[in-house]
């Protein structure tokens, strides 16, 4: 009858829909965003200020320059953001953001890469209104 729900005289979208979740699927995870190599460029780019705070949250053996490139580059912080990262493709990213205080932005994507996108946004957002505050 060459109808069908996702056939080409179709009523269905099917092929829409599928289209839009592997759009949605598009881009990096966090594994790939949290690299070491990029993050310790990021630590190079920070003030003293900023790498001092940082290293004040270590254990306290670890409180150097040396200490602070050591966990980047652990394969216990590399475990963590892939737990985190599982986090935000299994569904859990709303509730994840909520969790840390951070609404959801608006059209928030549940699930996959977009859902790191968003987490990566929430974050720099409260992180840039949290420092107008100080």
């Amino acid at each position: 009858w060459g109808g069908g729900w996702g056939g080409r005289g179709g009523r269905g979208g099917g092929g829409a829909m599928a289209a839009a979740q592997q759009e949605a699927m598009k881009g990096a995870g966090l594994l790939e965003v949290v690299e070491a190599k990029g993050v310790i460029d990021g630590l190079d780019a920070l003030s003293d200020g900023a790498r001092r705070a940082l290293m004040e949250e270590l254990p306290e053996g670890d409180r150097t320059e040396s200490g602070l490139r050591e966990v980047v580059r652990s394969p216990q912080l590399q475990q963590a953001v892939g737990q985190l990262d599982h986090v935000m493709q299994s569904g859990q990213g709303r509730e994840l953001l909520m969790s840390m205080g951070i609404p959801p932005p608006e059209g928030f994507d549940n699930m996959g890469p977009a859902a790191v996108r968003a987490f990566l946004q929430g974050i720099q957002d409260k992180a840039d209104r949290d420092a107008m505050k100080d």
